[in-house]
């Protein structure tokens, strides 16, 4: 790429499929480091390792699943003697549109030039459909919640924030990592024509009964997590909220609001049902304890469903 600003890519991968060896190639034609993690990874494939350090990408392996703030903190390391300008970090189930990297510098530059302290670029749609602004209508409008994947960080926001938090291992690493740089004065500003294609999780019919739910003429469909992810997403929320709760309140608050909504959701219309009413207990339990990290071995068990006798 042909720009004044150098940008290294971290890719959090566990058990890699054969594809993302395609997505890094094109990947590298927009960026000038890729960097591939690999969180543990218990069933990959060693080919595939193989043919993306031989599409130029750097693979580092993690002893063990540490998580993705791990991975993604351990790719952001390996790359900071080079002293890239940014960052971009990536899921393995994510692929960034043609030109994507060029529009979210251009972004940047423009804030900067206005005096906007951007201190992170995200996308402004996922899978064509426009992310969720903190207030729409506005120069630089800034992303309600974005996801890290996608997200272009200046080196500059990493050593006045730190890094990503470990201790919250997967869900909300993205979140909190958003409200802490928004309690230094920077700001998550969406760059105009980027978009991400992202996997959203396990597709199902919303049904009453033999009814598929239909809204103004649409099939609604619910996506849902597998309940280990609800345990993170219901732990780590908390977390977040009562860290922030007093400072970001009208924040915390509207994100609470949609959360309840989806967990009713995945509750109602979702698979699992009663592992994911146990998720979300065990999540609050462990938030209120102060239970940080991997989930442990026995509420793992507990969330997990059995495999379907064939």
């Amino acid at each position: 790429m042909t720009t004044s600003h150098r940008v290294a890519a971290v890719i959090s991968a566990y058990n890699p499929p054969s594809d993302l060896v395609e997505k890094v190639k094109r990947l590298a034609e927009q960026v000038e480091q890729v960097i591939v993690v690999d969180d543990g990874s218990p069933a990959a494939d060693p080919a595939v390792f193989e043919e993306l350090e031989a599409a130029g990408a750097v693979v580092l392996k993690q002893p063990a699943n540490s998580g993705i703030a791990a991975a993604l903190n351990a790719g952001i390391r390996y790359a900071e003697p080079s002293e890239p300008d940014f960052f971009l970090t990536l899921d393995q189930d994510s692929e960034l549109d043609p030109g994507y990297v060029a529009l979210a510098l251009q972004a940047w530059d423009n804030a900067k030039a206005r005096s906007v302290p951007a201190g992170m670029v995200c996308a402004e749609s996922h899978n064509g459909q426009p992310v969720m602004l903190q207030k729409p209508g506005i120069a630089f409008p800034e992303a309600f919640d974005p996801m890290q994947s996608g997200t272009l960080i200046p080196a500059s926001t990493f050593r006045v924030a730190g890094l990503l938090e470990e201790e919250l291992f997967i869900d909300c690493v993205d979140s909190e990592f958003t409200a802490r740089i928004r309690e230094l004065g920077l700001k998550a500003i969406v760059a105009p024509g980027c978009n991400i294609t992202h996997a959203v999780g396990d597709s199902r019919p919303m049904r009453l009964g033999t009814w598929h739910v239909t809204v103004g003429g649409q099939k609604r469909f619910v996506h849902s997590h597998a309940p280990f992810r609800v345990y993170y997403i219901t732990r780590n929320g908390l977390v977040m909220y009562s860290r922030y709760l007093r400072r970001q309140p009208v924040w915390v608050l509207r994100r609470i609001g949609l959360e309840v909504v989806f967990y009713g959701v995945r509750v109602v219309y979702g698979p699992h049902r009663a592992r994911q009413i146990a998720a979300i207990a065990l999540g609050i339990r462990d938030a209120v304890t102060g239970r940080t990290g991997r989930i442990s071995e026995r509420a793992k068990a507990l969330v997990t469903p059995r495999p379907k006798n064939r």
